[in-house]
């Protein structure tokens, strides 16, 4: 099927054919004295019609070619062994505070000075230096766990008081690196853990995981990764509700946390602590060696299946061939408006 990079384009062809047919209609008239210049020509109803035609057809192609026509190319579909990942990453307004743990201090401190050494920090000359928040904590978290992930498929979701898509599940982790260098940069609302709920029917990111998988995941070992500092609650009816969609689903919860609650066990992160580890998947405090050693080595245990995978699917641009048919039309009309007459 064509489609057309620039459609709104398209709206000159009937432009352009309703002020050729006018044109036509206007030079139907002729003086009394162009009479005689025109006795001795041979004309029929028929072939005095064809410069017309002939510039019709060149305004309608003209008119797609600068539409720009394209059509889309299927390539072939792979096959992989694969695992399924949801990467949810917290964007609250808790997740803007400034970092006291050591450990994750040390991390936001080295996520800053490569966003400088490469840069992409934003900073001026006159600006304050960039305050160590866990937001820059979480970005280096998802960027340390995306590449260790090769060969697994894995999708990008932010999230508040609601869920918001970035990107869908794909096998292309660099797009998902790409997308989190802007992680650090947002600043949302409240958190919702729970949602939806009778109350509030805005997602929150587990839910959002589970219905991201129903659509789209295909392998057998599918991971909610959620990255936060935990700062909210789960009601018992919505957690029984979770738990239940996770276990049906054979979907393992994981938590990449944050700040710290998740070092001193604060009572803020205690229900999504016990929903990651009775769905069988655990607490990864970011800092904390032997906590990301151990989470990481269950989910690389994890079995991998096959899963079938479009590889892409391109766009060809064909507007040369319009113009191309364009121009021909062109030349068959000034050679037709040449040698024949047209109706009068």
């Amino acid at each position: 099927m064509m489609n057309f990079a620039n459609p709104y384009l398209l709206l000159l062809i009937p432009l352009a054919l309703t002020l050729l047919v006018f044109a036509l209609r206007r030079r139907r008239a002729f003086g009394h004295s162009q009479i005689n210049t025109q006795k001795d020509l041979r004309t029929f109803s028929i072939t005095g019609y064809i410069p017309a035609v002939l510039l019709g057809a060149f305004l309608v192609l003209l008119g797609i070619a600068i539409s720009r026509p394209v059509v889309p190319e299927y390539h072939d579909i792979s096959v992989t062994q694969t695992r399924d990942f949801c990467l949810a990453v917290d964007i609250s307004g808790s997740m803007t505070g400034v970092i006291t743990d050591p450990e994750q201090a040390a991390i936001a401190q080295a996520a800053a000075d490569a966003a400088k050494a490469n840069g992409t920090a934003d900073s001026t000359a006159d600006s304050k230096p960039t305050p160590l928040t866990r937001l820059i904590v979480a970005q280096s978290a998802v960027d340390t766990f995306v590449k260790g992930r090769d060969g697994d498929r894995a999708c990008l979701m932010y999230f508040d008081d609601d869920t918001y898509y970035s990107w869908p599940l794909t096998s292309d982790l660099n797009t998902i690196l790409k997308r989190n260098k802007r992680t650090s940069g947002y600043n949302g609302g409240g958190t919702n853990f729970e949602g939806p709920t009778e109350n509030d029917r805005k997602n929150g990111p587990i839910q959002a995981g589970l219905n991201h998988f129903k659509e789209f995941g295909q392998a057998k070992s599918k991971v909610i990764i959620i990255v936060s500092d935990g700062e909210s609650s789960i009601s018992e009816k919505r957690y029984n509700e979770l738990f239940n969609q996770l276990k049906n689903g054979n979907v393992k919860l994981y938590v990449l946390g944050i700040a710290e609650g998740w070092v001193n066990g604060s009572d803020q992160t205690k229900d999504l602590r016990r929903l990651a580890e009775q769905s069988g998947g655990a607490v990864m405090v970011v800092g904390n060696a032997a906590d990301m050693r151990k989470g990481i080595a269950q989910i690389d245990a994890l079995e991998k299946s096959r899963v079938e995978i479009e590889k892409s699917v391109s766009f060809k641009d064909v507007y040369s061939i319009f113009l191309m048919l364009a121009l021909l039309a062109g030349l068959l009309y000034l050679v037709a408006a040449s040698i024949v007459r047209e109706d009068v």
